[in-house]
């Protein structure tokens, strides 16, 4: 028979040393003698000073208050004041029986006081109930451990979305806590069903192998294929065992406790901790493996969930710069026809001029005032191309501190033409404390240029732009409204005038205002449009003036 309880007995005495010992000896207990509070001491620091797994703790501690090295009062208080030390029970032994001197041993944290002469069953008797609450407090102490471990790895695990520091922190954990020799974690492929092996963690040496096992191979793949635990103490005699994983990694598994990583009922791999090092795996093992588990996939989850949505973002940003681009060249076609007007008036005079300076002899002043024509022409031209290319080139600029009025004279410049020959009339209120904003100024200049030329189609008999700007009410933005006395808008085509492919022209994309409308969202600020069938439209864009989008 044996309770596997370490009983320190110390007294100077070794008749009493001798008899203790032989009492609890016969219960099944181990003893360790001590003749001196010195030789205590010595006793209780070594053991814990000893590696985890090599460590045979004292449970108890029978101390006897007098001693002529060093009084037991001392010793106890010396163990109750040691953070290592202070959980182990101490039961008193006195010869005075005295209330005060029981007193004084309870006060510096004696657990219990036996009296000399003592009878054999009251000793015992204390031991074990002594004994019972050291098992419950260890017990408890070691819950408490493990969950505020778990709340680390928990924490560590879901802050994270890159998926390797996630498969590291998690091993790392799970055999800190579990204190095993070796585990890992294998993810299902969702394409092939095998099970890989993407991280292995061995002593502190971390691997990755891409290791794969077979639907149902080895203790991972019965433990997927159960969709449960699995719990084998002598893996070498198992079927179930695959001995080239192994071979694979150069290890030697003797025991593994395996649970599936599932998500919402799907599983999507393992985590499988091998050969237990202070002892047998038990149910709390289990039970901790199990609630890291989850954890883990939750983790895993998030991880691909958020490489998925990047993935889509940058797929979506690709797109959208795509559709930027296409409505550039889209509204570059709406203004082809004055735009070739404008670039074939000054050919027109630059030919003009060289012609008359070909055809007869000219005086130098003449010919001079002609070449200068022609050179004030070619300047002309240039400023019109570079104005285009400007405009349709794909942007590469972000964001930066921008003069709106600027952007309007650029976009009323590059469209007089159209303007001129549409018969429309523009109006400007500019304010003149506008400050700059922050924004992407070819994007800018394209919104505004859209709703000109949008404002131009809706008055093909001829009108009036009016352009306005202003500081809002509460002055942390500014508002941008062009208004024309057009042919207006029904109430269902406001409603759905920002709509992709929605048009109210015969021709056109229907991706203009559209594409307007993501430009300023994502500038933080917001378009609207305010309407009536025939008495115009006015289009109002809300910019913040510190926009860091």
């Amino acid at each position: 028979m044996t309770n596997k309880a370490n009983i320190l007995i110390v007294d100077d005495e070794v008749e009493t040393v001798e008899m203790i010992s032989f009492l609890l000896e016969s219960q099944g207990y181990a003893v360790i003698p001590a003749y001196s509070g010195t030789e205590a001491l010595e006793i209780l620091q070594q053991g814990i000073q000893e590696p985890v797994e090599r460590r045979s703790p004292i449970d108890l501690v029978i101390l006897d208050v007098r001693m002529p090295d060093v009084d037991g009062h001392e010793i106890c208080q010396a163990i109750k004041q040691d953070n290592h030390l202070k959980y182990i029970p101490v039961i008193m032994v006195t010869g005075l029986g005295s209330a005060e001197d029981t007193a004084r041993g309870l006060a510096i944290g004696a657990d219990d006081y036996v009296s000399k002469p003592f009878r054999a069953q009251e000793l015992v008797a204390r031991v074990k109930a002594m004994l019972r609450v050291r098992a419950m407090e260890q017990e408890l102490l070691q819950h408490t451990r493990e969950l505020a471990a778990l709340n680390e790895i928990n924490k560590a695990i879901t802050s994270s979305l890159d998926l390797d520091q996630i498969l590291s922190q998690a091993m790392h954990g799970i055999r800190e806590i579990l204190h095993v020799e070796a585990g890992s974690l294998l993810l299902l492929g969702e394409d092939n069903g095998l099970l890989e092996f993407k991280k292995i963690l061995s002593g502190s040496q971390e691997r990755i192998v891409g290791f794969r096992l077979k639907p149902g191979e080895g203790i991972a793949g019965h433990a997927v294929q159960k969709g449960g635990p699995l719990l084998v103490l002598d893996a070498q005699n198992d079927p179930r065992f695959c001995p080239r994983v192994d071979e694979a990694i150069g290890f030697v598994t003797r025991s593994v406790l395996c649970v599936p990583l599932k998500v919402k009922d799907k599983i999507i791999g393992a985590i499988e901790v091998i050969n237990k090092l202070n002892g047998q795996f038990d149910e709390n093992d289990l039970w901790l493996l199990n609630y890291m588990a989850g954890s883990v996939a939750i983790a895993l989850e998030n991880a691909r969930l958020y490489t998925e949505l990047s993935d889509f973002a940058r797929e979506l940003e690709k797109s959208q710069a795509q559709l930027v681009q296409a409505e550039k060249l889209a509204a570059m076609g709406r203004l082809a026809a004055s735009i070739a007007h404008e670039i074939n008036n000054p050919l027109q005079a630059i030919h003009n001029c060289l012609h008359l300076t070909l055809k007869k002899p000219l005086n130098e002043e003449k010919k001079n005032r002609y070449l200068g024509m022609a050179q004030e022409e070619v300047e002309r031209l240039i400023t019109i191309v570079q104005r285009m290319l400007e405009f349709y080139r794909p942007s590469k600029e972000g964001m930066a501190p921008t003069d709106v009025h600027t952007i309007i004279e650029n976009v009323l410049t590059l469209s007089s033409k159209r303007l001129q020959h549409g018969k429309i009339t523009v109006t400007k209120k500019l304010a003149s404390d506008l400050p700059p904003i922050s924004a992407v100024r070819d994007q800018l200049k394209q919104v505004f240029l859209n709703l000109v030329i949008n404002a131009v189609e809706a008055m093909p008999q001829g009108g009036e732009l009016r352009i306005e700007t202003k500081l809002s009410g509460d002055e942390d933005g500014l508002s941008v409204a062009f208004t024309d006395t057009g042919v207006g808008l029904s109430e269902k085509e406001q409603e759905n005038i920002f709509e992709p492919f929605f048009t109210t022209k015969a021709t056109g994309t229907g991706l203009g205002l559209s594409v307007s409308y993501g430009i300023i969202e994502r500038h933080g600020g917001r378009i609207k449009v305010q309407s009536e069938l025939g008495k115009g439209a006015t289009f109002t864009v809300h910019l913040p003036l510190n926009s860091t989008t």
